[in-house]
Formats: structure tokens, sequence, C-alpha cells
């Protein structure tokens, strides 16, 4: 009887999961090479006013991801390109980059991406927002530090943003408000930030034993709204990659503000020779002098981060304190790629780190202090 009551519990665990294994016949496999995957989230269209047209996912792609799935390295690095970002789109001219899938579709939006950064791509995924909606609800919600007040009403996308500073457990409708706001000074880089900070929200919740349970029916809910052309060996290998808990790390592409984001390309090739090529640095010894931290905090932990600003100082840093709305989710170390950087930082003050283009723009290294933090005791 128990062993009857086992099985249809798991009967009942993968059921939702039937739709897309018959359709792809994919069952986790081993990936034995590195895995390039252009994602690509499309903005809504509209055929009339406030009206929406049937999802065909040929829209602006807001979202534009290069996600590198590295069994060498046992990571998944994944490079934001800002959706403003200017470049020669083949047959058409010069344009932000979000028009290339529109122009021409994934195929275009692949030789453009490739263009920019030199990465060949291996397959694509394009998903609508209703994905993001269905995806979240199905895992029960997601964790995730709201920084500050997000306001934002959009009558025609059907979109209402009202969220509060603070770490708060989001629905799916609440999710899709956080990851498309960006009516502040930052613009699209700030979402994309938040983008990155969900990811790693996202990666935490479904390692949970409940996000575990509630995976399946996440996959069948999202499945319907995305297109891709990964073949069944490829989706296995990938479900087989994802098990084994690779290390995440998010990167924004290197640039400034001007005409739209002008990209810093030999930065960008840097970038990408470590993380998607595995190729490392020069030897050569790390130095904190002269570089630029930013110490984000909010207003409980501004003790510890005077303290912690002259520490830094004492270094032969620059030091900038940004106070918050609402407390950084943990305290942390953050670079947009300079690892021996930020984990020579990290080491001194006795912190985490991490390689994420959450990192404040134009600064070397970003400190968090959330409210985990402990000032060290005075020698």
């Amino acid at each position: 009887m128990l062993i009857l009551v086992l099985l249809a519990g798991v009967a009942w665990w993968a059921y939702p999961l039937l739709q897309p294994l018959i359709k792809y016949g994919a069952l986790p496999r081993t990936l034995h090479k590195p895995l390039t995957v252009l994602v690509l989230g499309i903005a809504p269209e509209y055929k009339y006013y406030h009206q929406r047209a049937p999802e065909e996912l040929k829209g602006l792609s807001d979202v534009n991801l290069l996600v590198h799935f590295d069994p060498v390295a046992h990571r998944v690095v994944v490079l934001s390109v800002p959706r403003d970002t200017y470049v020669p789109i083949p047959g058409y001219g010069t344009y932000i980059i979000n028009h290339a899938n529109k122009f021409g579709g994934p195929p275009l939006a692949e030789k453009v991406f490739t263009n920019l950064t030199g990465v060949p791509i291996d397959a694509y995924v394009a998903l609508s927002v209703e994905a993001i909606r269905a995806g979240v609800d199905a895992l029960g919600g997601i964790n995730v530090c709201v920084e500050k007040p997000m306001r934002y009403t959009d009558t025609a996308a059907k979109l209402e943003i009202n969220l509060e500073p603070g770490c708060q457990h989001l629905n799916g409708a609440q999710a899709e408000g956080y990851l498309r706001f960006r009516h502040d000074a930052l613009g699209d880089i700030g979402r994309i930030q938040r983008q990155q900070a969900f990811f790693q929200a996202l990666k935490t919740q479904v390692l949970t034993p409940s996000g575990l349970a509630r995976l399946p029916r996440a996959i069948a809910a999202v499945e319907q709204n995305i297109h891709t052309d990964l073949s069944r060996d490829q989706i296995a290998a990938l479900l087989g990659f994802a098990a084994s808990q690779p290390q995440m790390v998010t990167l924004l592409t290197p640039g400034e503000f001007g005409q739209g984001w002008e990209v810093d390309h030999p930065a960008l090739r840097a970038l990408v020779a470590r993380y998607f090529a595995n190729a490392a640095p020069p030897a050569q010894a790390v130095s904190l002098q002269g570089k630029t931290a930013v110490i984000v905090y909010a207003t409980p932990q501004e003790d510890g981060a005077i303290a912690l600003r002259r520490k830094l100082r004492s270094l032969g840093m620059r030091v900038v304190l940004r106070e918050a709305e609402s407390a950084p989710p943990q305290s942390e170390v953050i670079s947009n790629g300079q690892a021996e950087l930020a984990q020579a930082a990290a080491e001194a003050v006795n912190l985490p780190w991490r390689i994420s283009g959450e990192a404040v723009l134009y600064s070397d290294l970003t400190v968090r202090l959330g409210s985990d933090y402990q000032m060290p005791a005075k020698e």
C-alpha cells in the first residue's frame, strides 16, 4: 500500500511535465561541451489603441541575454546586453539592438549578437511576458528585495506596478512589474540589474524543497509561452546540467550612457575571453590601491558603513557611501567581472563575494551591507 501511495505521489508531481516531455522527448543527460543560448524576452505588440495583438513573439526584444552553459568550469554565465545598444543590423542599418528580432526574428538576432560579442550562438529561446507571471505563480511566488518604491501604470499593457521597498514575497504579476520597471534615473540598466538579482533569487527558490516540488508545474506553465530551436539532445543536456547545481555568474555588457548604451569594446572582449572562452587573465599582483568602491547600506548599518569606509581607505581605495531605502539582501562584495579584485577586497573585510552586473556603475567594486552585517570588534 505504501508503494502505491508513493507511486501516486510521484505521478502527481511529474504529470505537469508530460506535455513538455512528449513535445521535446527529453530526459536529463550529461552536458559534454559548452552551449551558448540567446534568450530574448519579447515585448507585447498592439494592433489598435490599448488592444494587445496575438502573441507571436515577433516584437522588440526588451530582454537580451547570452547564456553560456559551461560544464568545464561548472557554471552558467549570463551576459545582459542593454536594449538601447546601437549596432549595425544587416540589411537595415544602425538601430538599437532590440530591433533585430522584430526585423528578422531569432536568426537575424543571433547574427547581430555574435557580431557584437564575438560569441558563436548554438540556439535561441524567445519568451513572452506571460511566462514570467505563469512561472512565478506556479513556483508559489519568489522572495525579492525591492530597493526603492516602484510605481507605474500602463493601461495598454495591463501593467500595474506598485511595490514598496524591502524584502518581500512577490507573486507573478508583482514579479513581472519588478522585472519590467525602468522609470528611474538608470532606465534600462537599472532594470537589467534587477533582472540579475531576480536570477539569483530564482535559483535560490528553485533549489528549496518547495521549489523542487513545484518545478514540474512551473516548467509546464511557461512552456506554452516559449519558442526555441534547441534540439531534444540539447534540452536533455541542459536539464542534466541544471540538476548538477552549477555556479551562476551574471554580467552587464561594459559601457556607459551616451547615445543609448555605448559599449566599451575592449572591456567586453576581456569579459568574453574570460567567461565564455575560459581564458585565464594575465598573472599579476592584485592591488586595491586607487580602486573605487561604493558601499551600499540602509540607515541601521550607517555606523558599520563608516567603519568599513575607514578600512577600505586604509588600503588605498577611494570610497563612496550610498544610503539605500531598504537593506540589501545580504552583505557581500560585487564586481562586474573583476574576480581577483573582488576576492581581495572581500578577504580584507571578511565578506563573501560574487561576480554580477548588479555592481554600481562606474565603480570597481560594490560593497553591500545587509541586515546581517556585524561590525568587527575593535582591535
